[in-house]
């Protein structure tokens, strides 16, 4: 057993494109049984794949008795993002996925996907509408320090999700979903729009420091839902320091919404905004949670992000102005919860955690003193 890693890019890198390198994650010439395989992305230039299939194949060599323990698709440290698009490894598809199928879709066990921006932005009124999909074939999964966004328009059969599951998976699959940033996702086209829709899944699902904005659903009874969970008695959700902001459904805006009291729900130190229903905020979930460290009815100017002006470009960080600051719940190392989108580590540092996927972090240069002797 090893770890057996690969460069993927444009500059004399071992593969071109991701899918390029998820088609050889069987090959024996390369993998042996037990090995972990990682795909380390470099920002030589965008890329442009339109859907990734993340299986691996029926197993190394063609034997299914055979496979990889644990594959991870992530970026080189110099290449991560800084929080804001474009500052990184880019995938901007140029063409389709096709209706519900993503454009990344994790399909086998032990899979990490980090640090990678995904842009919709040039699939505008095409028929792609979730980011990344999780079908069958999923097993224990984490998602963390992505962005996921800008898209708008949609002719298809569903609206516009960042993470979506129709997939139950078993009840002992752990789902990590952990400080991405996910916004700018319009529907134009009589139908709801979602960040995180694991409405499905049955297993554990662990949904930290995420940032949600901006959805819009469009037509008759259909919803603007931040996250969606819980349809199923078997789930365990865990859900801890997000945000979730602008909402604009036509009918529902659910900030939070698990949808069986009989699933079990632990939730702390959530914000919601004004614009999500009272019944589907950071407080009740659905549930009538009367979680009392629940931030509602925020407006985003106490929110405090950066920007939220699509012409300059939105910036999701908070600034020290933001309610967000030090109200967060210490979660520990779980998953790697504790590494933020700008990559500062949040336990190593001693920080006193902030609501959402950014830390706010002051700047410690200290002042300078001059010291007069006599």
């Amino acid at each position: 057993m090893a770890t057996v890693t690969k460069t993927i890019g444009t500059s004399s890198r071992d593969y071109s494109t991701i899918v390029a390198w998820e088609a050889d994650l069987d090959d024996a010439s390369i993998y042996s049984d037990g090995d972990d395989a990682v795909g380390v992305m470099y920002a030589d230039s965008p890329f442009t794949d339109a859907t990734v299939t993340i299986d691996g194949g029926p197993g190394i060599g063609g034997s299914p008795g055979a496979d990889l323990a644990s594959v991870t698709l992530t970026v080189v440290a110099a290449d991560r993002h800084t929080g804001t698009t474009e500052t990184g490894v880019l995938l901007k598809p140029t063409a389709n996925s096709g209706h519900s199928n993503g454009i990344i879709r994790i399909a086998r066990d032990n899979f990490t996907i980090e640090w990678l921006d995904i842009h919709l932005g040039d699939l505008d009124s095409t028929n792609t509408n979730h980011v990344i999909r999780i079908p069958s074939g999923a097993g224990t999964t984490t998602i963390r320090n992505m962005l996921m966004h800008d898209k708008g328009g949609n002719p298809g059969g569903a609206g516009p999700g960042g993470i979506v599951s129709g997939h139950a998976g078993a009840t002992d699959d752990i789902r990590y979903i952990l400080n991405n940033m996910i916004y700018n996702l319009i529907e134009t086209n009589n139908d709801s729009a979602s960040a995180i829709n694991m409405r499905a899944f049955r297993g554990n699902l662990h949904i930290y420091n995420n940032t949600i904005y901006l959805l819009k659903s469009n037509g008759g009874s259909k919803d603007a839902v931040g996250m969606r969970f819980g349809n199923n008695a078997s789930t365990v959700a865990t859900v801890k320091n997000n945000i979730v902001a602008g909402l604009d459904g036509a009918d529902i805006n659910a900030a939070y919404w698990c949808d069986l009291s009989s699933a079990t729900l632990n939730t702390a130190n959530n914000l919601s905004d004004d614009t999500s229903d009272a019944a589907r905020d950071a407080e009740d979930f659905s549930q009538t949670q009367d979680d009392a460290t629940a931030l509602i009815g925020k407006t985003l100017t106490e929110i405090s992000f950066v920007s939220t002006d699509p012409d300059a470009g939105f910036d999701l960080h908070i600034d020290e102005d933001s309610d967000c600051v030090d109200a967060g719940a210490d979660l520990g190392t779980t998953g790697g919860v504790q590494t933020d989108i700008n990559g500062r580590d949040r336990d190593a540092s001693g920080d006193v955690w902030d609501i959402g996927a950014h830390e706010f972090a002051p700047d410690q240069a200290g002042a300078a003193f001059l010291l007069f002797l006599d």
